[in-house]
């Protein structure tokens, strides 16, 4: 039906009208989206507050080890410490080239950028590794008890046991 309303607009004088007015419509369309900034969906910037973040990732970790902890036989109650080194290390997406002569092989990369912009696309973020770990514990005395604490904990934080100490909670 509308293909039929269509075809007939367009043989009459207001068709040639319709087209003009629809053509306008659609470059004005157009300029209003370059003046449009895109919305970017990753976020490419590390965040402004990194020693906040750190923070709460080191007590994130506190309290998954004291609640893991506990749950070990002859621990009870626990209080945990964990240090990290560093900081935050922010990967970012890479695209390169290569180009191969009879002499030479000639390599480029650059950033990967979101949009239109100039920022380059974060692909990861690694957290700052853990460096010790101090565990005080009512069973802390026995040593069946630090034997499990220890193993608990290099295992769960990637560490030696030389990094960890473990002793009694007062």
């Amino acid at each position: 039906m509308w293909k039929k309303w269509l075809a007939e607009c367009l043989r009459k004088e207001n068709g040639t009208r319709l087209v003009v007015v629809l053509g306008l419509a659609g470059m004005v369309c157009i300029l209003l989206s370059g003046w449009m900034k895109p919305e970017e969906t990753a976020s490419a910037e590390p965040p402004s507050d990194l020693g906040a973040q750190q923070e709460q990732y080191r007590l994130q970790l506190q309290e998954e080890l004291a609640g893991m902890l506990g749950e070990i036989a002859g621990v009870g109650r626990v209080e945990v410490l964990v240090t990290l080194g560093g900081s935050e290390e922010y990967h970012y997406a890479i695209e390169g080239d290569e180009m191969i002569s009879d002499e030479q092989v000639k390599h480029s990369s650059s950033y990967v950028t979101v949009g239109g912009s100039r920022t380059p696309l974060m692909e990861s973020v690694s957290h700052p590794p853990v460096t010790g770990v101090v565990v005080a514990c009512e069973g802390g005395m026995r040593s069946t008890v630090q034997e499990d604490v220890y193993r608990t904990v290099a295992v769960a934080c990637g560490i030696s046991t030389a990094r960890i100490y473990v002793t009694t909670l007062n």
